[in-house]
């Protein structure tokens, strides 16, 4: 089995990467692979409503110029998908 983590924080090491880091541990004392993408500070597009993916149908995005198809990529093969983020003024972090 494989759990993969987004980290949607900005700050690398703060207090969602903690807590992906704690929630692991359980994962990985039962023997199951985790993996952690740091998405925060990194260019994301929204979707474009462009209708490439549903046309193709390759599951992926056809704008290439962000991290947006790797977290696909990576969710599509996980069993587990966490999704972390810290809360700023009642609202998840965009960016």
């Amino acid at each position: 089995m494989k759990v993969v983590a987004i980290n949607g924080s900005p700050r690398r090491n703060g207090n969602t990467s903690l807590l992906i880091e704690e929630t692991f541990k359980i994962f990985r004392a039962e023997g199951i692979e985790t993996e952690v993408i740091q998405l925060g500070n990194k260019p994301v597009h929204g979707c474009t409503a462009c209708g490439k993916c549903r046309e193709i149908q390759d599951r992926k995005c056809h704008i290439k110029n962000d991290l947006l198809n790797l977290c696909i990529e990576k969710m599509i093969e996980a069993d587990g998908i966490i999704l972390g983020t810290p809360v700023y003024f009642a609202d998840v972090a965009l960016k």
